[in-house]
């Protein structure tokens, strides 16, 4: 098992104040109170707000988490009371050490077509890498632009295999009232009909469209401060290395232990 520097320095917090939640595909009962942040630094870029990712070192933009059964992935849009939105939030994957280096997947909540069964959380992979992040988009693991088969998040009958909520009302010092996206996709689906797997190391990155469905060029914003105009090799968050189960809940009481022996000393 493979822990970063980066995993292990990496503050623990509880990052979310009372909103309003709205589970926007499906109910997840088990949500983490506990994230990671991954920095997710970006200016408010003046975006449409829906789509325009906002974070500092006070407030991140981007967190992660894993219980082992989900990974979890959480980003701050511009944007409270959350509105619906017409156009798709995506979490970028480039998975280390794999021999290619930029988008491997993404997880994409495709709001623009409004019918969850046909789009809704999809899974995609890398499609076109052109030499800006606008220049470049996904396509769906399923190779279907137009409905959702098998081998996509939820597809094939499944209600299980992912989540979004929305969760509003989140202040912040310099963007005033902000939204949360928390993606959550199973383990279970990831390991059938991806080569995403816990022990891996990931850098996440984040983009948005506006007035388009997930397989549009990025056209709205990108995450960690770069431009559409970047590179899409700018704005990817440091490597995280994503633990096995054993590995999290070791961390966990690792955590726990430093807290009671911290405690004890000072009594």
């Amino acid at each position: 098992m493979r822990l970063s520097a980066f995993f292990v320095a990496a503050v623990l917090i509880s990052a979310t104040s009372f909103g309003t939640v709205i589970n926007q595909i499906g109910t997840y009962t088990n949500w983490t109170s506990t994230w990671t942040s991954l920095g997710g630094y970006d200016a408010d870029n003046g975006v449409d707000s829906t789509a325009e990712f906002v974070g500092n070192a006070a407030t991140p933009g981007l967190y992660y988490a894993n219980n082992g059964s989900y990974v979890m992935f959480r980003m701050r849009v511009d944007q409270s009371p959350y509105q619906e939105d017409l156009g798709t939030h995506l979490v970028l994957i480039d998975i280390l050490g794999n021999g290619v280096s930029g988008i491997d997947y993404a997880f994409s909540w495709d709001s623009y077509s409004k019918n969850n069964a046909w789009h809704g959380l999809e899974m995609n992979v890398r499609h076109t890498v052109g030499s800006t992040w606008g220049t470049t988009d996904v396509t769906d693991n399923d190779g279907s632009e137009g409905s959702k088969l098998a081998t996509d998040i939820n597809g094939g009958g499944r209600t299980t295999d992912g989540y979004i909520r929305t969760t509003d009302n989140q202040a912040t010092a310099n963007f005033s009232d902000t939204t949360f996206i928390d993606f959550a996709v199973a383990w279970s689906y990831l390991e059938t009909y991806t080569s995403l797997r816990q022990n891996q190391s990931w850098s996440i990155q984040l983009a948005s469209i506006n007035g388009g469905t997930d397989h549009s060029n990025f056209n709205a914003d990108i995450g960690g401060g770069a431009n559409l105009s970047d590179s899409p090799t700018v704005g990817w968050s440091s490597p995280v290395a994503v633990p096995e189960p054993a590995t999290a809940l070791l961390l966990a009481l690792g955590g726990g232990l430093t807290w009671l022996l911290r405690l004890k000393q000072r009594c």
